[in-house]
């Protein structure tokens, strides 16, 4: 079955309502612990994981915070979760569009006067779904002007430095600097910096009290590539610990969760903008269409909305069910890709009948082992995103 808009709305409404009956709640809290467990002590997991279905929540940490192993981390901590944060700009985009102020559609241009005309006609919706032909802003020779930044437009001229590598909707292509003009755009139409409208507008309505755009109180990034690596330092920032729209803001598992509860409920966004977010877009180079707005999507075996981040001594991994209304959340101090790692074997715990059995298999799996592939990118100087996964 092929995953819609129409289909990830339909399901939401029984899974809103659905939860495990009570009875079975302690059992299967039990099996998804144990999981959780047996997963952070093979793949080396440091950080939170969290697993989410009606009245059931399971929360487990696992390491420190700190790479001198004194503090514990714990259901408090608050993580990097890199490149995850765009699920945030693509929210604020949609509220905008719900106020009548944006249209996907519409070229920047619109909103943002002076561009040359090869950035002008780029849209909304291409800055959305990584097909603009925009590129990575964060680069070493631009240290000092990102350090600088207090605002998405201050980036801007970072962002549009280069001409689009092809024209706008030709082709699919992972982008930095387009979330940085997203962020431009929601300043220049809201009157407040992107911080400020993230804030007022998706972090303090729904109670998001351990999220912020900075590092202060955060964990520690550790760099480690494998159980039986050697446990590093963090590599040396290429700027502050200090988030852009593009990644880098700091959270925790509940408080994406309160994020998630509130998206796929209705809170912040209309029906029908909801339905444009979560809408695949075929690559136009003819590859697979698992880009929704700001989300990925995949269409099996159990359709799935999500996004991560990583860098070195950062991983994020948001995952949501439309189907059965499961929420599945990994974050970590350690290297890609031990929080995407985390979230596959809980999903197979999750969704098997005999979930020992899978979470043990799923450990097994050699495919599970696959090494990262990590692209450079921005995140308050340490976010560099793992190639997008479905």
């Amino acid at each position: 079955m092929r995953i819609t808009s129409v289909t990830v709305l339909a399901a939401l409404a029984a899974a809103l309502s659905a939860a495990p009956a009570d009875a079975s709640l302690a059992a299967q809290s039990e099996r998804i612990a144990s999981c959780m467990q047996d997963a952070a002590a093979s793949l080396g997991f440091s950080g939170t994981v969290y697993a989410r279905h009606g009245n059931l929540i399971v929360e487990r940490s696992f390491g420190t915070s700190d790479a001198a192993g004194e503090v514990p981390n714990s259901s408090r901590t608050r993580f990097n979760i890199g490149s995850a944060n765009k699920m945030f700009i693509a929210i604020a985009i949609g509220r905008l569009v719900d106020r009548g102020v944006l249209q996907f559609d519409a070229p920047i241009g619109r909103y943002l006067p002076g561009l040359k005309p090869e950035f002008a006609d780029i849209t909304i919706a291409q800055l959305l779904d990584h097909t603009s032909g925009l590129g990575d802003y964060f680069r070493p020779e631009n240290h000092a002007a990102i350090e600088a930044a207090k605002t998405a437009t201050d980036l801007l001229p970072l962002a549009l430095a280069s001409p689009p590598a092809f024209q706008p909707g030709s082709k699919r292509s992972y982008s930095n600097s387009g979330f940085i003009v997203l962020g431009a755009v929601i300043e220049k139409v809201s009157g407040e910096t992107w911080a400020a409208f993230i804030q007022q507008e998706i972090l303090d309505p729904i109670g998001m009290t351990d999220t912020r755009l900075d590092s202060v109180g955060g964990a520690t990034p550790m760099s480690r590539m494998s159980p039986e690596g050697k446990l590093d330092k963090p590599r040396p920032a290429l700027g502050p610990v200090l988030a852009s729209p593009a990644g880098g803001m700091f959270s925790t598992p509940s408080d994406l969760s309160r994020l998630l509860t509130a998206v796929f409920g209705g809170r912040l966004l209309s029906k029908a903008t909801l339905a444009v977010l979560l809408t695949p877009r075929p690559d136009p180079a003819g590859g697979p269409g698992t880009f929704g707005y700001g989300f990925v999507i995949r269409e099996k075996p159990t359709s799935k909305v999500g996004i991560g981040g990583g860098a070195p001594g950062v991983n994020a991994d948001v995952a949501y069910f439309p189907e059965s209304g499961w929420q599945l959340v990994a974050l970590s101090n350690f290297d890609p890709p031990v929080a995407t790692q985390m979230n596959r074997v809980l999903e197979q715990a999750v969704f098997s009948e005999d979930g020992p059995s899978a979470c043990a298999a799923a450990l097994a799996d050699p495919k599970l082992r696959t090494p990262p592939v990590i692209l450079i990118g921005p995140g308050g100087g340490r976010d560099a995103p793992v190639k997008p996964q479905g």
